[in-house]
This record gives C-alpha cells, sequence and structure tokens, in this order.
C-alpha cells in the first residue's frame, strides 16, 4: 500500500517539475531568439537534444540499438510530422506572444480532442463536456480579443499549434503499443531537427558566441530531461493522478514571464486564463476517469 502511495506522489511531482522544465526552455528560446535566427536555435539545440537522449536510449534498459528499429514505424512517422509542425507555429509565436498567453491557449488542445476524437474515433460526447469546450474558447477570446483593439496576429499560430497537439494526440493512439516512448520522442526531434536545419539555410547567422552556447546547452538539457521525465511520470502512476498537474505549466509561465520579461496577464487575459484552466481540467479529469488505464 505504501509503495502504491509513494508512486501517487511521486508521479504529480515529477510532471509539476516537468512542466517547468518546458517553461525554462521556452524562456531560454524566447531571450535567444531576441539575438539568434529561430533556424539555428531549433538546429543547435536540436544537436545538443539528440546526443542526450542517444545517450539516455543507449543505456536504460529494455532499449538499445535494437529499439531504434521502430523508427521506421509509419504511425510514429505521422506523429512527427504532426509534431514537427506544433514545434514550428508554437516557437514563431513564442517568439513574439507573452509566454503565459500562449501556454493559455496551447491548453485548449484537450478541448479540441474531444470533437476530434468523436469524429475519428466515434467517442461519445456529453452535454457537460460540450460546455466546457465552449467555456474553453469562451476564455481564450478572454486572452486573445479579437479586435483592432486587442488581437495580436501571432495568436493565429498559436490556435493553430495547439490544434496541431489535439491532431498529434490522436495520431498518438495508432502507435503500437509496444513502441518504446523515447524512440517516438527521438523520432520527433529527428524530425524537427532536419526541418530546423532547412530553416537555418535560408536565415544564415554569425556563430553563437559563450553565452549563447551556455543558454543552448541550458534549453537542450532542461527540454531532454522533460521528455525523459514525462514518460516516467505517466508510466509510475495513473493518468487520473498526474494529468491535472501538466495544468501547472500555466503557473510556471505566468512565473517566467513576470520575473524574465515583465510580463504580467492584464485582468481580462487572467480571467480567460483560469477558464481554460478550469474547463481544459474538467475534460482531463473526466477523461481520465472514463479511462483510468490510459
Amino acid at each position: 500500500m505504501r509503495a502504491k502511495s509513494h508512486t501517487h506522489v511521486l508521479g504529480p511531482a515529477l510532471m509539476v517539475l516537468t512542466m517547468a522544465l518546458y517553461v525554462a526552455n521556452d524562456t531560454l528560446v524566447k531571450l535567444l531568439g531576441r539575438e539568434m535566427p529561430l533556424g539555428a536555435i531549433i538546429s543547435l539545440r536540436g544537436f545538443l537534444i539528440l546526443g542526450f537522449m542517444l545517450v539516455v536510449l543507449l543505456l536504460l534498459p529494455g532499449h538499445g540499438v535494437r529499439s531504434l528499429k521502430w523508427l521506421r514505424e509509419p504511425s510514429i512517422l505521422v506523429r512527427s510530422l504532426w509534431d514537427t509542425a506544433v514545434t514550428f507555429l508554437y516557437l514563431f509565436a513564442l517568439l513574439h506572444m507573452p509566454i503565459a498567453n500562449i501556454l493559455a491557449i496551447m491548453n485548449l488542445s484537450p478541448l479540441v480532442i474531444m470533437p476530434l476524437a468523436a469524429w475519428r474515433l466515434g467517442e461519445r460526447i456529453g452535454p457537460r463536456r460540450i460546455l466546457a469546450v465552449a467555456a474553453g474558447f469562451a476564455g481564450a477570446l478572454l486572452v486573445v480579443r479579437p479586435g483592432p483593439a486587442g488581437f495580436d496576429g501571432w495568436a493565429v499560430p498559436a490556435f493553430l499549434a495547439m490544434a496541431g497537439v489535439a491532431a498529434r494526440d490522436i495520431s498518438t493512439r495508432g502507435i503500437p503499443s509496444g513502441a518504446p516512448s523515447l524512440v517516438v520522442a527521438l523520432a520527433n526531434v529527428l524530425l524537427v531537427q532536419v526541418a530546423g536545419l532547412g530553416l537555418w539555410a535560408f536565415t544564415p547567422s554569425a556563430p553563437p558566441d559563450a553565452e549563447q552556447w551556455l543558454m543552448l546547452a541550458g534549453c537542450a538539457l532542461f527540454l531532454g530531461s522533460a521528455y525523459v521525465l514525462i514518460v516516467v511520470a505517466v508510466r509510475i502512476a495513473p493518468v487520473s493522478s498526474t494529468s491535472a498537474w501538466r495544468y501547472s505549466i500555466i503557473f510556471w509561465g505566468v512565473l517566467a514571464g513576470w520575473l524574465v520579461f515583465g510580463e504580467l496577464p492584464d485582468a481580462p487575459a487572467l480571467a480567460g486564463i483560469v477558464i481554460i484552466l478550469a474547463s481544459s481540467l474538467y475534460a482531463s479529469l473526466r477523461q481520465a476517469k472514463r479511462d483510468p488505464a490510459a
């Protein structure tokens, strides 16, 4: 009983730490974006992450070189294509939007997954979940405030990235259960890296200085660690005990925006963030209750 209780605490703790690591990476990318083109950031960070992930993959029990055969799996390629699109759309928006705002928009994805799952997988959506979707998008309107005075055009790629996350997660269900999670993550990194090199070719830049290399190494460490820890978190504890803690990323985003960039959401945006958080959390908990073994 004690071991089970331990995993119910450790899983959420690792999820909160993982969300903090994602925001730490985003913060460094946003800082680097002031002086470096996005293609260079993605490519150089990608080389470091690939090295980190390959070492983990080769040393982790049950993985090794043989597990790389899964890179040829078509369903993993499809997911990686979606993830590459999401990465570029998200980072383009991140460089031009407050971190808290873009993270609020990205956390609408559980609400988009519901109608997609109904369409593609035949899942039933009840009236309360439909209301959660409506509430979430009402919150999004408060965050972006469409209109000449309030709308930021960079919210468009942010919304497209959020929709891409939903499509990516739906496509994930087609991946065979025997495929190692780290190989799936590695496939994403490889495809993003190829696309990043292509973008960098059209936006050449000077070699990074020592400070920029240190920040790139920080990005790789934070993002690579997040990739590994999120796999550990969802495998040692039930989805029902970890899913809600994914939304701690909004807290970390608000904190990073305030401490590093002096960005604090105004009252309407803050209200929208709270509405998105509440509706998305409700949708995720409902899904976890319906599918506790996921």
